[in-house]
């Protein structure tokens, strides 16, 4: 439990059992469980929290609450398990409950269930990590935390608002309230819609007999609320409301609680079912609403409120749609409830698509009906089990219902044979109701949806759309049923792509893959050994419409004869692939299907052809390209596609890649409607097709490693579409020229080119210019700088380009700029020039929105341009081995990495290192100088006060916003050395520090730490190209006192995203500085007279970001805190040791800056602590 508050909350004690609210204050006090207060007092719910509690009252105080309580929240958040009150809290809790004295509601607050009955992830970090937490207690703390059963509790993460979670918990406690009032025996027997611990503390509802809760009171009350938005009872129009969504999902459920929610607002409500039943009588409900109209007394019209429920027909619904107010008077409500909501487009005035259960309803649900009323004891496999269950569900409710009763008194053999079949075979129940969606499609719409259920979930919806399109109009419209479809919750589409739910996508695939079903004749063999069978045996080859065969599923492989797909006259789609290995690594050398005879391919309405390792030369003469829209034979060994041109006037799709022996893509030339062709690895190909021009649809082109590729071919046009050219690692490819000028991303990388042509710069829409290891690249057009839109240029590794083009014009989007491994030895002055304006920076020209700059490799730089300090929105410079590289120049001021390692001349940097600016942002910053072992002592000085400078501010943004608590190294840096700097007024040998602190020192001002680790390498070799130094600090009380703070900080490191390794050669320094904003919020409720931790136990240790590193050492480590001064800056006293810094150097850095109005500025507002470092030297202290 938190500290209490310094104000007493004086209320009269609430009537009713009392609820005790065990959390961790620091971190819930004065949002969520100030929020919850609110909900309990509007309930008028009498709960103790400890802010009831008078300053002076014994700590035992929390204890007796408890046992006065009849229900307890335990509220678990992810620094609970730091607090040694909250653990002893939830143990006396769990011994009541043992006792069945309380009954507790586990609140997982932004945790998982796992995360707390398994201490994992930040919340067992909390747990285990303090070194100097008692083992006996640590024991009970343990047990109490398993006791939490991971199948119940109400979790944050199940609700889309924390009102409503709020609301929930409210909810949860007046029903214990009420079956406590009413005498319930006993602490087991709560409604199953209430997530609560049993008595037991371990114990779950499997393991007491719960009574029967109806289906409506799973998910549905956050339904009812939505609904009641879209209707309002107080207006005197007419409203018709649709209710749609897949069969299942419990809109007829829904329908009716609202009709009873508000029925009595109205004198005639009634719900009108069985309209499939009556498909052929449209009028039987306007009739029905006349004679009723007609048998009132007064023969008098009254507002109605009705709902028509599973509408299946638009007729059904003409009488709304011409004189409704012949039949409806003006002011009633019509609620309509459909699977198909094109039923009701232009008809109603609002829509609600009734959503799935979240997990923990569905999961209730579920194991409502599978484990109801039986004694049993569940194990950890049919917890796993019922959530792959649920998973499979996607929330529906009637399938969550069918298949819980399917399972009821299996055992977990059964269980396991059922999730085999689960993809494949559909509940008899669930089948029966989905089916009928299926019966009322029209022919076409039936054939997209089984195409769909059976080969292409999960595509992107326009290449589905023009697969599917089942017309030959010139309209350009594909493939209508996609958009049907998904009206009908057949099918849905998210983010681009088709998808479908499990339950419908089984269902499809068993009508799909049977002809004698309601499937017009027609099979679709997705399973490989239907598909096996239908190719050797020639079983139900003529009825064939598409065969998917998974050669990782065939063992040693089959023989095909030449005859093969004779007799399969509706073939439109074959593919012969492989799920285990799609991209084919070298040692998988041969295609598992032979044709041993060669091949007849005459397949008339094929448009799909995938064929992985295509084991003939070509494809046969007899094949017909008409309708084919998509051909895809990766890895194969065709020479060319086919003999002679073909005509393909629907050819979008081609990808060849990989295909070493092809040499002729002259088969092509009439594809004009390509969009996307992939010729990646074709080794052999060295022309492109003389037509490459009538490709006008033409967007992406891959030609990757294609070595033998000299030049493109002659043409007059442009290819017109082309978006993406990629000819990186084409070898021999020696002369580039502009083929598209909507060009938006050209690879050369790896080319042969040695230059670029004139015409680049009509490239208006370039976005990204790939060079990187164009060896004989000499030089670049002087007008580069006409390429506006450009954001990236990469020109690592060209090392005979020595110069950069001249830049005359703003390059106004570019942000990466790498220039890496090139002998470039500075940029043009007009490529880096900005000016401040008005004390911000103004871009004038050049390069002033440069995100990322790399010049590392580069063995001419000497020092840096003093104008890179204009690059205000510069963030990553990389100037790793620059051999030759002795000083650095002022640094831009909002720099968040710079990676100097192995500048081995590398002896001075600026002073100032970079223009101090006030920061928006609050990203941590690293500034790397591993292996500068020239770096002089005065430079270290210099580095290590911007780091400190640049926390200051990175601080300062952190409290503006009100971040909160942050652990990270806001500033982080490292470099060669062997000694913990002076001013670390805490230092010790190894790599444990155990400092003492004064008495309420976090009252002078404390706002964050330093600490330094010296780490021994001896040429330490970085594995999994990450290395990291880190701490665990623990801030404990005064004696007799528990441990009051703990918490894991990252001192420094390094990360390299490329595979090169790198090396760290000697002892090095590792520095960080971090924040601790809210150090004044960590004083715990049970601390005496507002006593703070005054001993420390901090731990360094080096890993490789998994596990501990091996051959490192840390020799020493240093710790200091960090306070403001008295005008509320970051400062220190003038009693610590300084770090050598000269007068007359400190008073030439201020000669420097004298008259820049950017350090005025910030001069004005500066630490006295600042001030202290110019004059004395620099330092930390407390």
């Amino acid at each position: 439990m938190a500290s209490s508050s310094a104000s007493m909350v004086n209320e009269l004690s609430q009537p009713g059992p009392q609820v005790f609210i065990n959390f961790r204050g620091d971190e819930l006090r004065n949002n969520f469980i100030c929020h919850l207060e609110v909900a309990l007092k509007n309930e008028k719910i009498n709960y103790y929290i400890d802010t009831k509690a008078a300053r002076s009252e014994d700590l035992d105080i929390f204890f007796t609450e408890i046992e006065k309580s009849k229900i307890a929240l335990a509220v678990f958040s992810k620094r609970y398990s730091e607090s040694n009150w909250c653990l002893d809290e939830l143990v006396k809790i769990m011994e009541r409950v043992d006792e069945k004295k309380l009954r507790v509601i586990p609140i997982f607050f932004n945790v998982t269930v796992g995360d707390v009955e398994q201490q994992t992830g930040e919340f067992g970090d909390n747990l285990h990590g303090g070194v100097r937490r008692d083992k006996d207690n640590m024991h009970k703390w343990e047990k109490a935390l398993r006791s939490v059963p991971s199948k119940i509790g109400l979790v944050l993460s199940n609700y889309r608002y924390e009102s409503d979670f709020i609301a929930a918990i409210v909810e949860s406690v007046k029903e214990v309230i009420a079956l406590i009032e009413g005498g319930g025996k006993g602490t087991n027997m709560l409604s199953t819609n209430i997530s609560s611990l049993s008595s037991s503390g371990n114990a779950s509802s499997r393991d007491t007999k719960q009574p029967k809760a109806p289906l409506q009171r799973y998910g549905m009350q956050q339904c009812l609320k939505q609904l009641k938005e879209k209707l309002d009872f107080d207006s005197e129009e007419t409203q018709i409301v649709g209710i749609v969504g897949m069969p299942g999902i419990g809109k007829t459920t829904l329908a009716e609680m609202h009709l009873q929610t508000w029925n009595h607002r109205f004198v005639v409500n009634e719900i009108f079912k069985g309209f499939r039943e009556k498909s052929r009588d449209h009028d039987w409900v306007k009739n029905h609403l006349l004679n009723a109209q007609l048998n009132r007394p007064d023969n008098e019209m009254v507002k109605v409120f009705i709902v028509l429920d599973d509408v299946s027909d638009k007729n059904q619904l003409e009488f709304l749609r011409t004189n409704s107010e012949l039949v409806i008077k003006k002011g009633s409500k019509i609620v309509i409830t459909t699977r198909d909501k094109g039923l009701i487009e232009g008809l109603v005035d609002e829509t609600y698509v009734v959503p799935g259960l979240n997990d923990k309803d569905a999961l209730e649900l579920f194991n409502h009906h599978a484990f109801s009323d039986q004694e049993y004891t569940p194990t950890k496999n049919f917890d796993e089990m019922s959530k792959r269950f649920v998973h499979y569900a996607g929330g529906n409710p009637r399938a969550l219902e069918e298949l819980g009763k399917e399972l009821f008194e299996k055992n977990e053999d059964q269980w396991k044979k059922r999730l085999e079949t689960l993809p494949h075979f559909c509940n008899e129940n669930i089948r029966r109701g989905l089916r009928s969606s299926y019966d009322e499609l029209t022919e076409q719409q039936k054939h997209a949806f089984l195409d769909i259920a059976c080969f292409f979930r999960s595509e992107e919806e326009d290449y589905v759309r023009v697969l599917l399109d089942s017309y030959d109009t010139k309209s350009g419209e594909a493939a209508r049923e996609v958009i049907e479809l998904a009206d009908k919750f057949l099918i849905s589409i998210s983010a681009g792509r088709i998808e479908m739910n499990n339950l419908v996508c089984t269902m499809g695939k068993e009508i799909g893959s049977s002809s004698v079903e309601n499937n017009f004749g027609k099979t679709r063999l997705w399973n490989h050994q239907d598909a096996r069978n239908a190719l050797i045996l020639k079983e139900g080859t003529v009825s064939a419409r598409g065969i998917f065969l998974d050669m990782s599923k065939i063992g040693k492989g089959i023989a095909l004869e030449r005859k093969a797909f004779i007799k399969m006259p509706n073939l439109r789609y074959l593919k012969i692939f492989d799920s285990r290995c799609p991209r084919q690594c070298e040692a998988i050398d041969s295609c598992k299907v032979n044709l041993p005879d060669g091949l007849d391919l005459t397949l008339k309405e094929i448009r799909y052809l995938h064929w992985l390792k295509f084991p003939l030369e070509e494809l046969p003469p007899d094949f017909n390209a008409e309708k084919l829209i998509d051909l895809r034979l990766p890895y194969s060994k065709i020479q060319r596609v086919w003999r002679g041109t073909k005509e393909t006037p629907k050819l979008k799709w081609v990808d060849l890649s990989h295909s070493t022996k092809l040499i002729d893509l002259s088969a092509l030339s009439n594809a004009e409607s390509l969009r996307r062709l992939s010729l990646e690895g074709c080794t052999k190909l060295a022309k492109l097709p003389e037509d490459l021009e009538k490709m006008k649809n033409l967007a992406f082109l891959n030609l990757r490693g294609c070595t033998s590729l000299l030049s493109f071919p002659e043409m007059k046009n442009y290819l017109i579409s082309l978006k993406t050219l990629i000819l990186s690692d084409c070898s021999n490819f020696n002369e580039f020229q502009v083929i598209s000028e909507n060009l938006e991303y050209l690879h050369l990388d790896g080319t042969a080119i040695k230059g670029l042509p004139l015409s680049i710069q009509n490239l208006g829409r370039l976005i990204v210019l790939n060079l990187k290891n164009c060896k004989k690249l000499e030089s670049l057009p002087d007008c580069l700088d006409k390429l506006k839109a450009l954001e990236e240029l990469i020109l690592s590794g060209c090392s005979k380009l020595k110069s950069f083009p001249d830049v005359k014009e703003i390059m106004e989007n570019l942000q990466i700029l790498l220039l890496d491994g090139t002998p470039i030895k500075e940029l043009p002055s007009g490529l880096l020039h900005c000016a401040f304006q008005q004390k911000q920076p103004r871009m004038m020209n050049g390069l002033s929105l440069l995100r990322r700059l790399c010049l590392s490799r580069n063995d001419t730089i000497i020092t840096l341009q003093s104008s890179i300090s204009q690059l205000y929105h510069l963030k990553w410079l990389d100037l790793k081995y620059c051999k030759n590289l002795t000083s650095l120049s002022t640094l831009p001021p909002n720099l968040q990495c710079l990676d100097a390692h192995a500048c081995i001349s590398l002896k001075t940097v600026a002073r100032p290192l970079a223009i101090p600016l006030p920061l928006k942002e609050h990203a941590p910053s690293s500034f790397i100088f591993t292996n500068c072992e020239n770096l002089e002592h005065v430079a270290k000085n210099e580095i290590i006060h911007y780091a400190h400078n640049k926390s200051r501010l990175i601080s300062d943004a952190l409290n503006r916003q009100n971040k909160g608590l942050a652990f990270e190294a806001l500033v982080a840096t490292c470099f060669p050395g062997s000694e913990v700097p002076e001013w670390f007024n805490h230092r010790a040998s190894g790599a444990v520090l155990e400092p003492e602190l004064p008495r309420h020192w976090s009252e002078s001002g404390f706002v964050g730490i330093a600490l330094c680790a010296i780490v021994s390498f001896q040429n330490y070799k970085i594995q999994n190209n990450n290395l990291m130094v880190k701490c665990i600090c623990e801030f404990n009380s005064v004696v007799g006192a528990p441990s009051t703070s703990f918490f894991n900080c990252n001192v420094g490191g390094l990360s390299e995203a490329s595979d090169e390794q790198r090396t760290i050669k000697s002892t090095h320094v590792f520095i960080g500085f971090t924040s601790w904003l809210n150090i004044n919020k960590c004083r715990e409720v049970r601390l005496k007279k507002g006593c703070i931790p005054t001993t420390a136990s901090i731990k360094f240790e080096v890993t490789d970001g998994t596990y501990e590193a091996t051959d490192c050492e840390v020799l020493k480590c240093g710790f200091s805190l960090v306070c403001e001064s008295d005008n509320g800056s970051w400062g220190g006293q003038v009693d610590a040791s300084p770090m050598v810094c000269e007068a007359d150097e400190i008073g030439s850095w201020d000669a420097d800056v004298a008259a820049n109005p950017v350090v005025d500025e910030v001069r004005q507002g500066e630490s006295r602590f600042l001030g202290l470092l110019r004059r004395r030297g620099w330092f930390f202290t407390l």
